[in-house]
């Protein structure tokens, strides 16, 4: 756990119209109204829509390697943080998704535009982690990290919804894919230079931090020109209320105890791999170059290889396939990298995590538009994001404990298990779906 005064039509990249104008004709019912700078044609909403995403996830993967990568390596080598204090900062980002139902609810308590409200969202993300550039210490740079990724948070059960009313449900994954290849690209490039600034002097450091704001910025500009609607009304009613959907549907409470599951095992690894690779007592002591290649230069590139065949994938298989899929992925890498001390082992399962997490980030993003009402897609979205929060949150902090007492060895073992587990809940419910 990130992402643009000129008009919308300076943001147009390059897109592929054919696939533009099939994916808004495929839709079969229109949403409902627009603001008043919103394009009244359902082609135009999804043209636009799409055009806007590329430069919200461009700047996505900038941020992602800012939270996921920098900030622990920063946090080692630059504060000599603690367990607890690496902890809380590879969890802010989940402690913002356990907010998410009640910034929903504000929201819909004032009725703006949910594209305008994750705008505000996003800039407030930006003016923290420009105060994080002037940090000379551990305080300031914790404060200035955590209420960032607090804040960029809450802009992401909002995305569901404008994806939603201006996507078709059959080109979803696969227009959503062509944003995460540019948030891959940005995010491979980002952690090769920023790796390499480091090595050069970790002085540079502010320089990064630096990058990072302009990069949720600008991707608060871009969310901003997205066409929305203010979320209905109905939704007001109690910040908690969507809760219920969770044993109401109970497809949906299934499904969210093997997201359970498989994202706590998946989330107590990811922060580990950085301290696994620079604490000297584990035996790769890499050095900053090495780390950015490893945990995010190689998955990037693998995610970009693949994220097309994964929105394909999403598309046209049943869900639980899927999901059955990326589990295994995922456990097979976590017992590669921390089974072994050769780069290039440890190089391998980077290339299986970025399988993994090409399908994984569209799955994670859409799949709830597979199974929720229209109408509840944001209020289901909030259910997921909360329960994403709540493992989030514990997730780095049983990691550390674990690297602390066993051996990174024992530590792959017991997340493995629990997505091990996932995947045998799975099988089962792939009639049901």
């Amino acid at each position: 756990m990130a992402e643009p005064n000129r008009s919308s039509d300076s943001l147009d990249p390059p897109a592929d119209d054919k696939t533009l104008q099939a994916a808004a004709a495929a839709n079969a019912a229109p949403s409902s109204a627009t603001d008043d700078t919103s394009p009244s044609s359902l082609a135009d909403r999804t043209k636009r829509t799409f055009r806007c995403d590329l430069v919200k996830g461009a700047c996505g993967g900038v941020l992602e390697t800012g939270w996921q990568v920098f900030a622990l390596l920063l946090a080692v080598r630059v504060f000599q943080a603690s367990p607890e204090i690496k902890a809380s900062i590879a969890a802010a980002g989940a402690m913002g998704l356990l907010l998410t139902p009640l910034s929903l609810f504000l929201v819909t308590r004032t009725q703006i535009p949910v594209a305008r409200a994750g705008a505000i969202f996003l800039l407030g993300a930006s003016f923290f982690l420009f105060l994080a550039t002037f940090s000379t210490s551990l305080l300031w740079f914790f404060f200035a990290m955590v209420f960032s990724a607090l804040l960029f948070s809450q802009h992401v059960p909002l995305m569901v919804h404008i994806y939603s009313a201006n996507y078709s449900p059959k080109s979803r994954g696969s227009l959503l894919s062509n944003s995460v290849v540019l948030s891959v690209i940005a995010a491979a490039v980002f952690s090769h230079l920023g790796g390499q600034l480091l090595d050069h002097d970790l002085a540079y450091y502010p320089s990064l931090l630096a990058v990072m704001a302009v990069a949720a910025a600008l991707a608060a500009f871009a969310i901003s020109k997205m066409p929305s609607t203010p979320l209905p009304e109905s939704a007001s009613r109690n910040p908690l209320a969507s809760i219920s959907y969770a044993w109401k549907d109970r497809v949906f409470g299934l499904m969210l105890t093997v997201w359970m599951l498989m994202g706590l095992g998946n989330l107590i690894i990811i922060p580990l791999r950085v301290e696994y690779m620079a604490n000297p007592r584990f035996g790769v002591d890499a050095s900053n170059a090495e780390i950015a290649l490893a945990v995010a230069v190689i998955p990037y590139i693998a995610r970009l290889l693949t994220t097309h065949l994964w929105g394909f994938l999403f598309d046209r298989l049943n869900f639980v396939i899927v999901r059955t899929l990326l589990n295994t992925c995922f456990l097979v890498s976590i017992l590669i990298f921390f089974n072994t001390k050769s780069l290039w082992a440890i190089g391998l399962a980077g290339v299986i995590f970025g399988v993994a997490s090409a399908g994984g980030n569209i799955a994670w993003n859409l799949w709830v538009t597979k199974l929720a009402p229209p109408e509840k897609v944001a209020g289901y979205m909030s259910v997921h994001t909360f329960t994403t929060g709540l493992r989030g949150v514990a997730a780095p902090f049983i990691g550390f404990y674990l690297i602390t007492h066993f051996s990174p060895a024992i530590s792959a073992w017991l997340a493995s298990g629990l997505i091990a587990l996932s995947i045998f809940m799975l099988m089962p419910m792939k009639s049901r779906w």
